[in-house]
């Protein structure tokens, strides 16, 4: 059949499904467009944010008290050191402050946690050297400090404890340096009894330490061990008869001494008590102090 005879031949039956399906079609165009009216876009949630909650309820009143509502009308004694140690960068040593108890009674600040005891003897004029007296009772020096004092010495007492690490020596030398008037290019060290031994080791590393006199040093092999350190800095020792560990510990570090060393030895006594038994030995010490830090 030709083609064109077979698309008339179609043309009744499409005309039949045609009518069969338009009245379907032409209902369900104003249904559609019905719905559109009731769609509509999906709404965001909503986005939560912080809102501030304000107080209402005061705040309370702080009261600022000074220092004599807070402690009384005389409170010298609280603030005196913890403002000069509050003044202070830290690391900074200060020199020795009065404890307001006696004349020449001093607290020696090494750190925060470290506070000694001790006695100072400012000098009569600037520049003198000084003097540094390490041992376990300030009393027990008698006369020394004040004649150390008289000759023309800065003197400063520490009371130290028998296990003070050797290392607060320098501490205490930073601290009598910073006092004025003292030459610090002039300083000697006396120890006694176990003392003698912490201001051996204390020196050995410290070149502020520039003679170093000791009354019955005690630890002949730790002490001898360092003597290398010390150098030819002049050194002065006294034992009694009748202290042999002492008598032999002064005699083997004389030995030992690179530079000068001197050995008196008295006829009884330990430590302090060699000054009182033997009043002679403060005034050659005195006299070996003055050739060598005076006119050395």
């Amino acid at each position: 059949m030709h083609p064109a005879s077979e698309i008339l031949a179609l043309r009744p039956r499409l005309h039949r499904r045609l009518r069969f399906f338009l009245p379907f079609i032409l209902l369900a165009i104003p249904l559609s467009l019905t719905s559109c009216r009731y769609l509509k876009a999906a709404t965001p949630a909503p986005t939560l944010m912080a809102t501030a909650i304000p107080r209402h309820d005061p705040l309370p009143t702080i009261e600022v008290l000074d220092s004599r509502a807070l402690y009384g009308q005389d409170n010298r004694a609280i603030g005196g050191t913890s403002l000069g140690l509050a003044s202070f960068p830290p690391g900074a040593i200060l020199p020795p402050v009065s404890d307001g108890l006696t004349e020449r009674g001093v607290s020696i600040i090494l750190d925060a946690d470290t506070t000694l005891r001790g006695e100072y003897y400012p000098p009569a004029e600037p520049r003198q050297p000084g003097v540094l007296l390490l041992g376990d009772r300030m009393a027990g020096w008698a006369a020394l400090p004040a004649m150390l004092a008289q000759s023309g010495f800065a003197v400063l007492v520490a009371q130290i404890e028998p296990l003070t690490p050797a290392r607060q020596v320098e501490a205490m030398l930073q601290s009598f340096i910073a006092a004025p008037g003292v030459d610090a290019g002039s300083i000697g060290v006396i120890g006694a009894d176990e003392a003698a031994d912490i201001a051996t080791l204390g020196c050995v590393v410290n070149s502020l330490c520039d003679a170093l006199a000791l009354l019955s040093p005690r630890s002949r092999d730790t002490l001898v061990n360092v003597m290398p350190s010390y150098g030819d800095r002049p050194m002065w020792l006294a034992a009694g008869q009748d202290d042999r560990e002492a008598l032999d510990t002064a005699t083997a570090l004389a030995a030992a001494a690179p530079g000068e060393a001197q050995v008196h030895q008295a006829s009884a006594g330990r430590g302090m008590a060699l000054l009182q038994r033997q009043p002679d030995l403060a005034d050659e010490l005195i006299s070996w102090l003055h050739r060598h830090l005076k006119n050395p």
